[in-house]
């Protein structure tokens, strides 16, 4: 390539290429596979009330400028891609790839290599190209252009957009989580003298992690009580008083932080620099409170009448705050995350161990149902189970139960279908992807959430990327966000690997859609499964048969229970073509 000579070209979504234009060897397809067609022309098919995406790369040397527009009332957002830096051993190669994702606004020009993120030799900069369909577009052709001039020289290319009658869902049919048990207050404890106007930076940027998910067809979950069960006043009031004396008071950080959630109004701005909403501001799915063994009673009058007088007391005044506020839409999550080995308490609330615990979880779940019985708020029993998950759903089942299953729970395929079939919710957790992963590997859990039938998948950390993602990355498989304060965006930035899960969202909910239009989904979920060489279940390991859960460890089972994301080597990264393929399938004239 000749200096100065800049190039434009077009990629399918599931294609990274690195700062040198060299493809990432996990997305290189058994066959080749593009977006365009003989004239050059990028060509896409889209649904209404969704997005279709897909990348730019530029090449060569020197300054540039990158416009796109679209027409017939579609919109299109452009980002530049940051080329996250991985971590090497000393005197290594670095790799370079991209993932978190920088708004392009105005008529900046660019340069390679770019001065920002300061690669040494990069030739190729990506840029993401989201298109959104608004739901009342007329079907039929719509086109655009990404016009590229360097050098006085321009050149450009033509987007064609064939608009589909389908009309994605405001609401996905499998809910994909995204966790985080980070309070973002860590240095603050409770006083009367900490003002409301203290909490609005906090608020603020979890609201805008709220935001960004809700935009992406995700839901964020953050935890505010700690393992000894202390919490900040963002997540729950005061708890005054002994018996029958106990009172909540001091409502108004609790309110400043969950009142425009379970309302809805927050999801009716977008985060800093992001665009527009075009997600219904809706309250969430569901949403922790901040319920443990030490609030709002005291643990130590735990097994005393004492204890449930003051247990049942704060749920109800509660409960009672919800319905006075009307927060009536979203499942308020009944959830005990601690753990025995953390020492604050001596049963495990979380991914119980020993069934000797149940106990105490019946114990929490008669108290609860005392307190909430005949409200309107829609109250849940949450369970994140993994050892003990077959045991729990006979045990500590037959309740307003939401089960959140670990890895295990791919053992158990009657015993899944026989608790849904009972009418509670089912979710399973585990990690996301690394940032140098293959790029479609992040659609493995979404898909086999709706194949198997269950409700939803939790992706267990989402919003700590690591000490440097930007030039020591460690993968980043503990975010799918980045902070936005280096590029002076006071809010989180999307990530590729977002994205991607959000189109994945999309193309299930269309083919969900349809197979109960045509009561067919159980025939469909086959169909779909026979062409996916990814299982759906498998066989426990010999030694969860012959031992009870108590005795298991990752030594005699082979494998970590700890929810990590698994790569699957045998998937081609265009795997998920034939799901796209079934969802925007030619429709009948």
């Amino acid at each position: 390539m000749a200096p100065g000579l800049v190039t434009l070209t077009a990629a399918p979504e599931w294609v990274t290429r690195d700062p040198f234009g060299r493809l990432k060897r996990a997305d290189v397809p058994s066959q080749p596979y593009g977006i365009t067609n003989n004239k050059g022309a990028v060509m896409l098919r889209a649904a209404r009330n969704g997005y279709v995406s897909f990348r730019v790369l530029v090449q060569g040397s020197g300054e540039y400028r990158l416009t796109a527009s679209i027409r017939g009332g579609l919109e299109l957002d452009l980002y530049k891609a940051w080329y996250h830096r991985m971590h090497v051993e000393k005197d290594a190669r670095p790799e370079y790839w991209p993932d978190a994702l920088i708004p392009v606004r105005g008529r900046k020009p660019f340069r390679l290599p770019d001065p920002e993120n300061a690669i040494e030799g990069q030739t190729a900069q990506e840029f993401w190209v989201d298109i959104f369909v608004p739901p009342d577009t007329r079907p039929g052709r719509v086109t655009g252009r990404i016009r590229l001039v360097a050098d006085g020289e321009a050149t450009s290319l033509l987007l064609r957009v064939r608009v589909l009658e389908k009309t994605i869902p405001d609401e996905p049919c499998i809910v994909v989580d995204h966790n985080s048990y980070s309070s973002g207050v860590k240095q603050v404890r409770r006083s009367r003298l900490v003002s409301e106007r203290f909490w609005r930076g906090p608020v603020e940027r979890l609201h805008n992690y709220y935001r960004l998910f809700h935009e992406h067809r995700g839901l964020f979950h953050n935890l505010g009580y700690k393992q000894s069960g202390s919490l900040a006043p963002i997540y729950g009031p005061r708890a005054q008083g002994h018996g029958r004396e106990r009172n909540l008071t001091d409502w108004e950080p609790f309110d400043l932080l969950h009142g425009p959630l379970l309302d809805g109004s927050a999801f009716a701005t977008a985060a800093p620099r992001m665009p527009r909403p075009r997600r219904p501001a809706r309250p969430p799915y569901s949403i922790y409170t901040p319920f443990n063994p030490a609030w709002p009673a005291d643990y130590l009058w735990w097994g005393d009448k004492g204890y449930e007088v003051e247990f049942v007391r704060g749920v109800r005044q509660f409960d009672a705050h919800l319905r006075e506020n009307g927060w009536t839409d979203t499942r308020m999550e009944f959830f005990f995350n601690h753990k025995k080995r953390h020492r604050s308490f001596e049963w495990d609330g979380d991914e119980m161990k020993y069934m000797s615990d149940a106990g105490h979880h019946r114990a929490m779940i008669r108290m609860w149902e005392k307190a909430t019985a005949g409200s309107p708020v829609p109250w849940v029993y949450r369970l994140d189970a993994s050892w003990q998950v077959k045991n729990q759903f006979d045990v500590l089942g037959g309740h307003r139960n939401f089960w959140v299953c670990g890895g295990m729970v791919r053992w158990y395929p009657e015993e899944v279908a026989r608790v849904i079939q009972r009418g509670e919710t089912v979710w399973w957790y585990g990690g996301a992807p690394r940032v140098d992963a293959g790029t479609s590997s992040i659609l493995q859990n979404a898909y086999l959430t709706w194949a198997r039938g269950m409700h939803g998948y939790c992706t267990w950390s989402t919003v700590n990327p690591g000490r440097d993602p930007w030039s020591d990355c460690n993968g980043s498989a503990t975010a799918l966000l980045y902070p936005g304060e280096r590029f002076r965006i006071k809010g989180p930035l999307p990530s590729i690997r977002l994205k991607v899960q959000r189109n994945g969202i999309q193309d299930i909910d269309l083919i969900d859609q349809a197979a109960k239009a045509a009561d067919s989904l159980d025939a469909v979920r086959r169909q779909v499964s026979r062409a996916i060489p990814i299982p759906l279940w498998e066989a426990p390991p010999p030694n969860a048969t012959k031992l009870p859960p108590e005795e298991w460890d990752a030594y005699n089972l082979a494998e970590d229970h700890e929810p990590e994301h698994r790569e699957r080597k045998e998937l081609d990264p265009f795997w998920w073509q034939a799901i796209r393929k079934l969802a925007l399938k030619q429709e009948r004239k």
